[in-house]
């Protein structure tokens, strides 16, 4: 009889052991989801502002020939931004993106006949609201990747990240360098 209630015993405690770490690991996963899903809703918007690069390069060409290089390096970002597939190849291309974009556009107000047409003012509006709703997006995905990422590296989840080979995901925020 005693070993009966041993064994009940062991299978209740073997029970609730592995129904926690079943929750653990879904707790980890439905934490990566939330980051890909928090990214797919920035990634919308990062991809209307990458079709406003052509068309700031047609407006601004002209009448920037000494910042072509400036141009062509955000043409060239923005060709493997919109080709990339992994979300830390995304992540780390339009921390670059974003500051090319704005640094294009504070040297296209630098010069007048640019600023006194119409198209490049229209162009600067959709972008100044783009930014602001990339900015909104970027604190959601952020706080994402911080909850993922802690939640990966706390005991025991630790066990699960080296099992299940699960990686943090890096912040999206522009470099320091690359802003200024």
């Amino acid at each position: 009889m005693e070993w009966l209630i041993f064994i009940i015993f062991i299978l209740t405690l073997v029970y609730f052991l592995i129904r926690q770490l079943v929750m653990i690991y879904n707790n980890m996963v439905m934490l990566k989801n939330n980051c890909y899903k928090a990214f797919a809703n920035i990634d919308v918007l990062l991809k209307k502002q990458a079709d406003l690069i052509p068309m700031l390069i047609v407006i601004t060409q002209k009448a920037m020939v000494h910042e072509k290089a400036l141009f062509e390096k955000l043409a060239e970002n923005r060709d493997h931004y919109l080709h990339a597939d992994v979300l830390d190849e995304k992540v780390n291309l339009a921390n670059q993106l974003l500051p090319q974009i704005k640094k294009s556009l504070i040297i296209a107000e630098k010069y007048p006949e640019l600023i006194s047409g119409k198209n490049l003012h229209l162009l600067q509006i959709q972008a100044k609201e783009l930014e602001e709703c990339i900015a909104d997006r970027r604190e959601f995905f952020n706080q994402s990747v911080t909850l993922y990422n802690t939640e990966i590296r706390i005991f025991p989840n630790i066990v699960f990240t080296f099992i299940f080979k699960f990686k943090d995901i890096p912040l999206f925020c522009p470099s320091r360098e690359a802003i200024s």
